[in-house]
């Protein structure tokens, strides 16, 4: 069973479809259990898996990851379970993604971040103070234990930051996959992703030692490219050149298999379905090359 974490500094990555599709291709294709876990406050993840009218009747019922938050910084039990939406994609009323399970997001994520930062260690002892340094990063990992064993894969979208939700999602996963346009503003930013991840990782271990507390820290799992453009303009020549140039650098972790520009995507949002469940060309082709990346994923980080 793994846990990963979807990360680039850069918005408009295409972060939330990757994980989605992949997600989607593993229960459909692989008859894997999944969960997917939206820590976007901007819930684009959530509302690929469903209309935002049924994401307010969940919400109300149930809660949202949110909620998770809210009882740590209010000190009250949870129980992560409540807010596990199952099989949230419909189609006409019927479940159409089995064994596919959400964690949705929520706006309310935007203030969850600075009431974390807010809530300070009740001693100043160094013990105490290390010991309140993991337990913000760790919120989310120790909820997740209660369920992990029911899934193959656990796959969290991040927003484009480090704040401390997004680092309770690394500190929760065994490995990051960066999704990056081959473009020179999108891949500028990888190297510095991996130091901050590797800076964020070596501090969380230093104040587990301290504390006498057992963490995990993730390691680069692979980086995807989406959106690539075929053909033979300048533009295209430059997705070209990047992508073996990130290659060169990334020795064995950039995928082989990446997506094309398309129309495809739009219309699944459109429709909050995957690729696979729709008609058409555009659909088609990005369902293939959906399929192709979850089958390398499940090669480069097996459960």
């Amino acid at each position: 069973m793994k846990v990963v974490s979807f990360i680039n500094y850069k918005g408009g990555v295409g972060k939330s479809t990757t994980a989605y599709h992949i997600g989607c291709a593993l229960a459909l294709d692989q008859g894997m259990n999944i969960l997917l876990v939206d820590v976007d406050p901007q819930t684009n993840l959530t509302f690929l898996c469903a209309t935002p009218e049924r994401w307010e009747d969940f919400k109300k019922k149930n809660g949202t990851l949110e909620s998770l938050y809210r009882a740590y910084l209010d000190n009250k039990p949870f129980d992560i379970k409540n807010i596990v939406w199952q099989e949230p994609i419909e189609k006409a009323g019927m479940k159409v993604v089995k064994g596919l399970n959400l964690i949705p997001s929520d706006v309310e994520l935007l203030g969850i971040d600075l009431d974390l930062q807010t809530k300070t260690s009740p001693s100043n002892d160094l013990s105490s103070v290390a010991d309140h340094y993991v337990k913000q990063r760790t919120i989310l990992r120790d909820k997740l234990n209660f369920i992990r064993d029911e899934y193959d894969y656990i796959l969290i979208d991040c927003p484009p930051n480090l704040y401390l939700v997004t680092q309770n999602a690394l500190a929760a996963s065994d490995c990051y996959v960066v999704t990056a346009l081959p473009d020179h503003l999108s891949t500028i930013g990888l190297s510095i992703l991996e130091k901050r991840v590797r800076k964020l990782n070596k501090d969380l271990k230093n104040a587990a030692e301290i504390a006498s507390r057992d963490v995990s820290t993730p390691e680069l799992g692979g980086i995807i490219f989406v959106r690539v453009r075929l053909g033979g303009t300048a533009i295209i020549n430059v997705h070209d050149r990047k992508m073996r140039e990130v290659s060169g650098i990334y020795t064995n972790k950039t995928f082989d298999n990446y997506t094309t520009e398309g129309i495809g995507y739009s219309e699944a949002a459109e429709n909050a379905l995957p690729v696979f469940l729709l008609g058409g060309s555009n659909p088609k082709r990005v369902a293939y090359q959906y399929r192709e990346i979850a089958n390398e994923f499940i090669r480069r980080i097996p459960s």
